[in-house]
């Protein structure tokens, strides 16, 4: 298993992220949870800031319109920064156990106003779409680990909470595992054998 590399999505899977029920609820709970998750994926102002090619204030000012959002621009940015709220208890010694046996990385579509250094030191690696300007899930993100790393990819064991993320890992060659949040990852890792360590 040495040869294995265990790759993290972060919000939801390793970190607790409120975004799509802090969203519904503003949209008045009229989408299902996994449609407005699509939605995120698919729109414009998403990809674009969290590929780094927008400021806060001009994504801001795109997701209210394009969501038609109850609430400013001004608003919405601190709010959105408060939808992420950090490691789930018992994350960060799972990744430093983890790290003792295995090469562990995060790949996260994220942005500059959740990207917090934390999350680079507590993994081997780890890329965030707005840093590399590539996100999940196109083949491009997963592509950018594999050469980067020097990896095959199905060298890599992957767990995101996104179904399309992990449809999309598993035909690029990745063992992708939808798991959804913290309590699930470590049902999933204990069934494939990689705990108890």
């Amino acid at each position: 298993m040495k040869d294995t590399v265990l790759l993290f999505d972060l919000g939801g899977v390793l970190v607790e992220n409120e975004l799509f029920a802090a969203l519904g609820a503003m949209l008045s709970g009229t989408l299902p949870e996994a449609e407005l998750k699509a939605r995120w994926l698919a729109s414009p102002a998403v990809r674009c800031y969290e590929t780094g090619g927008m400021t806060d204030e001009a994504f801001a000012t795109a997701l209210v319109a394009e969501l038609d959002l109850p609430m400013t621009p001004a608003a919405f940015i601190p709010a959105f920064q408060g939808w992420v709220k950090g490691f789930y208890p018992g994350a960060i010694a799972l990744l430093g156990a983890l790290r003792r046996h295995y090469r562990v990385g995060c790949l996260s579509n994220s942005n500059a106003l959740h990207w917090i250094p934390e999350y680079e030191s507590s993994f081997d690696f780890s890329y965030s779409s707005h840093k590399t300007g590539v996100i999940k899930p196109d083949r491009a993100a997963f592509a950018r680990v594999t050469e980067l790393q020097g990896l095959v990819p199905a060298q890599v064991l992957y767990f995101d909470d996104s179904t399309a993320n992990v449809t999309a890992a598993n035909a690029f060659g990745f063992q992708a595992h939808q798991t959804v949040g913290f309590g699930e990852l470590e049902q999933t890792l204990t069934a494939l054998g990689i705990l108890p360590l």
